[in-house]
């Protein structure tokens, strides 16, 4: 009895704790879905083994946990045009249940020192994150705006004042509207500008990469 308390204590210290840094960061999983999820995964393993002990198949519910918690973990990503989010928030579900199994298997210290590692590698992205924005990189960016030459050639002298290199244009007809997509290098920052100009015109109605 003792040794199935301290699971559950530890299923909802970890489970909590990569909640927390999800529901801190306003993502769709937040701390009690987690400690729900590593919890749930906890139980259903040692469900398992007393399944095991009792002749039947042990591996039957551990199979059905990590299939289970991939529907889960698909119902946090979202589709916004060309932009997915919510990969990473479906992939900490994931390993979220792959520790409540740790835990229910007894392996206190691989479920602590995963957990740990995870905590450390979602904080430690943003800062990474933070430098890489201030370096250049190749992206698309993609406007619809009034149908007009003119226009493409003001979002084109715009571009070149922020000393952006543009490396590839091409304007598409598409609903009595201008689609033009632009390869360019840019930082982050430079690109957080143009856009704030860009959007600021009455001719462009969205912009997005």
């Amino acid at each position: 009895m003792e040794e199935i308390l301290i699971k559950i204590f530890l299923a909802l210290v970890l489970g909590g704790a990569l909640g927390m840094e999800r529901q801190y960061h306003d993502k769709p999983a937040g701390y009690a879905t987690n400690c729900l999820i590593c919890l749930g995964a906890m139980l259903f393993t040692i469900l398992s083994e007393y399944m095991g002990e009792a002749g039947g198949d042990p591996g039957r519910i551990s199979a059905q946990v990590v299939t289970g918690v991939g529907f889960i973990g698909a119902g946090s990503i979202l589709r916004d045009g060309n932009k997915i989010s919510g990969l990473t928030t479906a992939a900490s579900v994931w390993v979220v249940a792959a520790i409540g199994m740790a835990i229910g298997y007894g392996q206190f210290l691989l479920a602590t020192f995963t957990a740990g590692s995870i905590l450390i590698l979602q904080l430690g992205m943003r800062k990474t994150i933070r430098l890489v924005e201030l370096l250049k990189h190749y992206d698309t960016i993609f406007l619809v705006c009034d149908p007009s030459w003119e226009v493409v050639k003001q979002i084109s002298n715009k571009i070149e004042q922020q000393k952006v290199t543009v490396l590839q244009q091409e304007v598409t007809k598409q609903d009595n509207k201008f689609h033009v997509s632009i390869v360019a290098t840019f930082t982050g920052r430079e690109f957080q500008k143009l856009t704030k100009e860009l959007l600021e015109m009455p001719q462009v109605y969205s912009l997005y990469k």
